[in-house]
């Protein structure tokens, strides 16, 4: 499995493996991609592919800079803003190797700290973050009001 910067020609992959991660979030998707190619988005900065040695691709990870993050203490953090592996391959190694190429990505970009989260119900996305040598620091509940 090679691990690479995401390019323009990987858009169809992607979208499929960002509608796999997010179902409930098609229309954000397709803007967030079409940002992220141009140069303007607000939160990625880079992403890594994990290209598969038949072709296509079967994961990558969407990497940015935070000024904060729950549960870090320095500025800035590197941040996983997105991390999915095909469930063909997963616990083969191909997470620890797209969050290795972030690490050093964010470490390049002077980073001490790395970030991320997951919700509260997603087991399968806490062990895994456990795995990879990441510390439960905290949990909380968001809530939201319509103002009138």
């Amino acid at each position: 499995m090679h691990i690479r910067p995401l390019v323009a020609e990987d858009r169809l992959e992607w979208l499929r493996m960002r509608n796999l991660l997010w179902p409930d979030e098609p229309e954000d998707i397709r803007t967030e991609i079409d940002d992220f190619l141009s140069g303007k988005s607000p939160f990625m900065e880079v992403v890594f592919v994990a290209e598969r040695e038949s072709g296509g691709l079967g994961g990558f990870v969407e990497v940015s800079r935070r000024v904060y993050a729950d549960g870090c203490r320095t500025s800035p953090v590197g941040y996983l803003e997105g991390l999915y592996v095909d469930p063909d391959l997963r616990e083969q190694g191909v997470a620890r190797s797209l969050v290795e190429a972030a690490e050093s990505w964010a470490i390049a970009k002077g980073c001490k700290e790395m970030g991320s989260d997951c919700y509260i119900d997603n087991e399968i996305s806490r062990r895994v973050h456990l795995a990879l040598g990441y510390e439960e620091k905290e949990r909380i509940i968001c809530f939201c009001k319509k103002l009138a």
